[in-house]
């Protein structure tokens, strides 16, 4: 096996917002024009942010919090917010491994739905992980990033 096919530890585990900071600001706020990892509900008690760490490091994450999806009111649902890989170590899992333990928060909350806004750019990466594509595609304010809601029902 060679180095870089090493795969990290893929233990999810719960942290704190400050620990996934880092990681937001350098996968998801590179070439945009601000550099504000702060999302809202990030200090909500009931929001859970979920991390992989290779030797120490956090190198994927993501954030989860309880909030109905725009399309689907009234449904109970979980929004999937912040997801990021760090760039050696994406196409690994990672990705995959955080949304599935996002979706075992989701049952054990109950929720009929998981939600996000998708930037376009990982469509693909979100399809392949259950997500269908809702509505029409928006650019956000804060990013400039195309994006997209998808939903994953479950």
């Amino acid at each position: 096996m060679h180095e870089h096919d090493r795969n990290p530890e893929r233990e999810v585990v719960a942290v704190d917002v400050t620990e996934v900071h880092g990681l937001r600001r350098d996968v998801l706020r590179r070439g945009t024009p601000t550099d504000n990892v702060h999302l809202d509900a990030d200090e909500d008690v009931r929001t859970r942010h979920l991390a992989i760490r290779d030797d120490g490091d956090v190198v994927a994450a993501s954030t989860w919090l309880e909030r109905e999806c725009p399309h689907h009111p009234g449904v109970p649902a979980l929004q999937l917010r912040g997801m990021a890989v760090r760039d050696d170590h994406q196409r690994r899992g990672l990705g995959a491994t955080l949304i599935d333990a996002g979706v075992a928060v989701g049952r054990s909350l109950g929720v009929e739905l998981i939600w996000a806004n998708g930037r376009d750019s990982a469509l693909d990466f979100y399809a392949a992980n259950g997500f269908h594509v809702v509505g029409d595609g928006f650019v956000t304010n804060d990013t400039k990033i195309p994006h997209h809601v998808i939903i994953r029902r479950l």
